[in-house]
């Protein structure tokens, strides 16, 4: 029995952090749901406060990053392919590799660093010094002016942080094309758009929403849980990224699975 108790111990614990992340996602729906024309100035303002974190002090990180991946992928595929024609293959290699796959993962991955472990290091700090629960005790609902701003932030930030990684990685793509094979910028879009499928914007798109929605909810589940001392601080800033990172990987293998197997 007690070998048994101690299988199901983790099991029971990810059915409970399953639950506590479903009830946060639609406690905050709720709320956006109940939202006051008079609050949405208060939740526009904290959301454009997160996106102006999450998203434009991230652009050059996302942008430099994806330059720099871009032009080392068609180099290590011209070192590869050299003599099979590499050059017909520049559309279909961009698309699968960077448009497809490594433009939301990695995008997600940078967020996670940067953001999801602040987010949750503020929700620590705040549980710590009570003001989520002065919140509530003012009548102010923490679903709606804690949660539901930091989710929309990320999500848009996510996004157009995704639009800045395939553009920044398709120009330093073509850069290694021009100087490699003296490709004009007509041809190489001309590659691009033909291995794009409308299949490729949806997996995007769904692993836009998903994957916001797993780093805010994850940094706000484990800030939110901080109940003792600030030690407690660090500890759910690991185990947010932990967490967020298994669950993103984990998501993008079965959208990949369900769309492309």
């Amino acid at each position: 029995m007690a070998f048994l108790a101690r299988l199901g111990a983790p099991v029971r614990g990810f059915l409970e952090f399953l639950g506590d992340q479903a009830h946060l996602v639609l406690r905050t729906l709720r709320g956006a749901l109940l939202l006051r024309l008079d609050q949405l100035a208060v939740v526009g303002s904290q959301t454009r406060l997160q996106i102006r974190f999450t998203g434009l002090d991230a652009l050059w990180l996302v942008s430099g990053t994806a330059l720099l991946l871009g032009a080392v992928t068609l180099i290590q595929a011209f070192s590869q392919l050299s003599g099979l024609g590499a050059e017909n293959y520049i559309g279909a290699l961009m698309v699968l590799i960077i448009l497809r796959e490594l433009g939301p993962l990695l995008t997600a991955v940078l967020v996670i660093g940067r953001s999801a472990t602040a987010i949750s290091a503020e929700l620590g700090a705040m549980q710590l010094n009570g003001e989520v629960d002065a919140l509530a005790t003012h009548g102010v609902n923490p679903y709606q002016y804690l949660l539901l701003p930091r989710w929309l932030g990320v999500l848009v930030s996510v996004f157009a942080l995704v639009v800045f990684f395939d553009a920044a990685a398709l120009g330093g793509g073509f850069l290694v094309a021009k100087l490699k094979y003296g490709i004009t910028f007509g041809f190489y879009m001309d590659s691009v758009r033909q291995a794009l499928s409308n299949r490729d914007f949806a997996a995007t798109l769904l692993k836009v929403v998903l994957f916001s929605g797993v780093i805010a909810f994850h940094a706000c589940h484990f800030g939110l849980r901080i109940r003792r001392s600030q030690t407690e601080i660090p500890q759910a800033v690991t185990k947010t990224v932990v967490s967020a990172l298994v669950a993103v990987f984990s998501l993008d293998g079965l959208i990949a699975a369900l769309l492309y197997f």
